[in-house]
């Protein structure tokens, strides 16, 4: 049993080491989305930048939640 254990482990670090990689890519990508309409629209405050970057914040968070939340129910 213990590499029936430590393949749990393996497979739960490399689902975290991904949620980092997609919160990364998640975030980059609405604030990326932000400074462009900011440029298209010729803003002077960058409102679609700074909005667009919370947003991506947020739903990285909401990614990361729900797949703790499911990593916790398949311990049990």
């Amino acid at each position: 049993m213990p590499d029936s254990n430590n393949q749990k482990s393996v497979s739960k670090f490399a689902r975290f080491s991904s949620l980092g990689i997609q919160m990364g890519a998640i975030i980059a990508f609405f604030t990326w989305l932000g400074t462009y309409l900011d440029e298209k629209y010729k803003t002077k405050t960058p409102w679609w930048t700074i909005s667009l970057a919370l947003f991506g914040v947020m739903a990285a968070l909401i990614l990361v939640i729900k797949e703790v939340i499911q990593i916790s129910k398949e311990d049990e």
